[in-house]
């Protein structure tokens, strides 16, 4: 079972399949038990979904509704889940809503939020989650191995950083397989019982650095920064 210390999940992707799987093997994980294909179709008395899809926005009353259905301890799983689809349809104050969600709920309460728009999600948001994504999102970043990076020495490491930042589209794929990297990590941590928390400062860095960009920063100079406080921290 994923240990109950992370509350949130991010499912990142397009294909409602694909969508679908993921968030059924969390489903499993999660009870520690098999589960059924059509879950999500299936009424569950510890499944909450918030679905946006015909929605043009999720405000801050629908999240309330969400809120109110997590009141209650689990009905007879081991956490409940609350689903929120097309969750780049929330509104800032229902984001900020969401928040306040997660700082006083339980450790029985877990939350999955699914979007094919992550960096429309406010920062806080994105910390707090622990990514996943579909492999048709991992495919597309095949290309940008951010673990080779990280072992290159500074000169080479520089030199492909000049590359990579001057397009904010290839800047951010890097940033993507990097944050993608430290979460196998994390993951795989997780599953061994190991303390996260060096991974999940490094996750931040990466978060922060990313939002520096979008504040149209000096990517070249933001990329090199990160490199250097990357590899400073995972250096023996």
């Amino acid at each position: 079972m994923i240990q109950s210390t992370i509350m949130t999940y991010l499912i990142v992707g397009n294909s409602q399949e694909k969508i679908k799987g993921k968030i059924r093997e969390l489903i499993i994980k999660l009870w520690s038990r098999g589960v059924a294909e059509d879950i999500l179709e299936k009424e569950s008395p510890d499944i909450h979904i918030l679905n946006g899809s015909n929605l043009n926005s999720i405000g801050i009353e629908d999240v309330k509704g969400l809120q109110k259905e997590m009141v209650y301890s689990p009905f007879k799983e081991l956490v409940q889940i609350a689903i929120v689809f097309h969750a780049e349809k929330l509104t800032t104050q229902a984001q900020n809503s969401f928040l306040k969600t997660l700082e006083e709920s339980g450790n029985n309460n877990i939350y999955i939020l699914v979007t094919p728009h992550e960096r429309i999600l406010l920062p806080t948001i994105l910390s707090r989650s622990l990514k996943i994504y579909t492999q048709q999102e991992r495919e597309v970043l095949d290309d940008l191995n951010a673990k080779d990076l990280l072992e290159m020495d500074l000169i080479d490491a520089f030199n492909k950083i000049e590359v990579i930042s001057k397009s904010k589209e290839s800047t951010e794929y890097f940033l993507k397989q990097l944050e993608l990297y430290f979460q196998g990590i994390l993951e795989e941590k997780i599953g061994k019982g190991i303390d996260v928390k060096d991974v999940h400062t490094f996750i931040q860095q990466i978060v922060n650095t990313r939002a520096k960009i979008q504040a149209n920063g000096n990517k070249r100079l933001l990329l090199e920064g990160l490199f250097l406080d990357l590899t400073r921290e995972i250096a023996p």
